[in-house]
C-alpha cells in the first residue's frame, strides 16, 4: 500500500469583486461630490461666446432641473474616475519608457565593452583554467 499525502489547499480568492466594489464606492463618492458641488453653485448665469457669437446665453446651472443635475454629476464623476485611471497609467508608461531608454543608452555600450574585454582576455582565462585543472 502506498500512502497518499493530501495537502489541504486554500481556495484562491478572486480579486475582481473587491476591485469592482472599490470602483463602485469611488463612483458613488465622486457622484455625490459632483452633485453637492453643483447644488452649491451660486446662481450666476453662464454666457459662452465664440468670436463674438453667443453660443450659450444665460445658462444657470443652479436652476436646472434635478435630472440635469444628475446627468451633469454623472458626467463629472465619470471624468474624475477616468482621470484616476488614466493619469497614473500615463505616468507609469512614461517612467517605463525612460527606464528602457536609460538601459539602452547605458547598458548596450557596457555590454559591448564586456564582450570585447571577454574576447581580449579569453586566452588568459583559458590559461588560468588549464593551470587550475592541472593543480586540482
Amino acid at each position: 500500500m502506498s500512502a497518499v499525502l493530501s495537502v489541504p489547499t486554500t481556495p484562491r480568492r478572486r480579486r475582481w469583486p473587491l476591485a469592482l466594489a472599490t470602483l463602485l464606492v469611488l463612483a458613488a463618492g465622486a457622484l455625490l461630490l459632483a452633485w453637492s458641488g453643483i447644488q452649491a453653485l451660486a446662481p450666476v448665469p453662464l454666457n459662452i461666446s465664440i468670436d463674438g457669437e453667443r453660443i450659450v446665453d444665460g445658462l444657470d446651472l443652479a436652476s436646472m432641473p434635478p435630472e440635469h443635475h444628475l446627468m451633469l454629476a454623472a458626467g463629472l464623476a465619470f471624468a474624475l474616475l477616468a482621470a484616476l485611471i488614466i493619469v497614473p497609467m500615463a505616468v507609469l508608461l512614461t517612467l517605463l519608457g525612460l527606464v528602457l531608454a536609460a538601459l539602452a543608452i547605458v547598458g548596450l555600450p557596457l555590454l559591448a565593452a564586456v564582450a570585447v574585454l571577454a574576447i581580449v582576455l579569453s586566452p588568459l582565462l583559458l590559461l588560468v583554467w588549464l593551470v587550475w585543472k592541472l593543480l586540482t
